[in-house]
């Protein structure tokens, strides 16, 4: 008789770092607030239909997810340690926009890899600092500033606010994200289908388009864009 073959199994795929410290403060917050696995589980599927871990989040889900868990009372331990003879510092509005802007270049499909160590690697070229946390605040605005110009440069991502009406201007940097993925992914026109498409998308009426979207429904948007894109252009998905 002959014996059966085990199928090899593949290895799992190593969690990213920055995603493993996301992981650690949703732990950290479930604890603080006193949420049981259940109950977890139903604020996560509350947000996201259809989910109820956080490994079917994307990174985006998941900086949400922790700011949703701020706002029942979750109040994060900010941690200042010394290295390489500059503090570390609290992660503030403008790391969180360094951040973004990072996971925006990627689901354009300009950056292949996503991780704070990869970032890491930006920001050390940009600034001469190893981490996010050690940005000064003029690090931080050349940093930002480097990003968005090479999305402008290589997505074709037009950060001007939009005018309403005659002197107000509002500025909407998901639905400039959007606009492009939707670009590139329409390169022959088709902007005026992206309206259908939002509405599709969130399957409500009051989403007339990509504008009507709430920043929970654009960074879900975008990291569905992001997933074309990037399977456009042949890269991970």
């Amino acid at each position: 008789m002959t014996a059966l073959r085990k199928t090899p199994t593949k290895p799992k795929k190593p969690v990213d770092p920055y995603r493993r410290r996301l992981y650690g403060k949703i732990e950290v917050a479930k604890k603080a607030l006193g949420l049981d696995d259940d109950a977890y589980r139903d604020i996560v599927a509350a947000l996201y239909p259809g989910k109820t871990s956080r490994t079917q989040l994307g990174t985006a889900q998941l900086l949400n997810l922790i700011e949703h868990f701020k706002s029942l009372g979750f109040k994060p331990k900010k941690k200042v340690a010394a290295r390489a003879g500059r503090a570390r510092l609290a992660d503030g509005v403008t790391q969180r926009k360094t951040r973004a802007l990072w996971i925006s270049l990627y689901h354009l499909g300009v950056v292949s890899d996503p991780s704070e160590r990869a970032l890491g690697g930006f920001v050390k070229r940009q600034a001469n600092v190893d981490d996010v946390a050690f940005m000064s605040v003029g690090d931080s605005y050349k940093v930002i500033e480097a990003l968005k110009a090479w999305a402008v440069r290589a997505a074709g991502v037009n950060w001007s606010p939009y005018q309403i009406g005659y002197s107000e201007t509002v500025e909407n940097p998901r639905c400039r994200i959007i606009e492009a993925q939707w670009r590139i992914l329409n390169p022959n026109g088709a902007q005026s289908s992206l309206a259908w498409w939002a509405q599709n998308f969130v399957k409500s009426p009051a989403a007339m388009s990509h504008w009507h979207f709430s920043d929970k429904e654009a960074d879900r948007a975008i990291e569905e864009l992001g997933r074309q894109v990037r399977a456009l252009k042949g890269g991970a998905k």
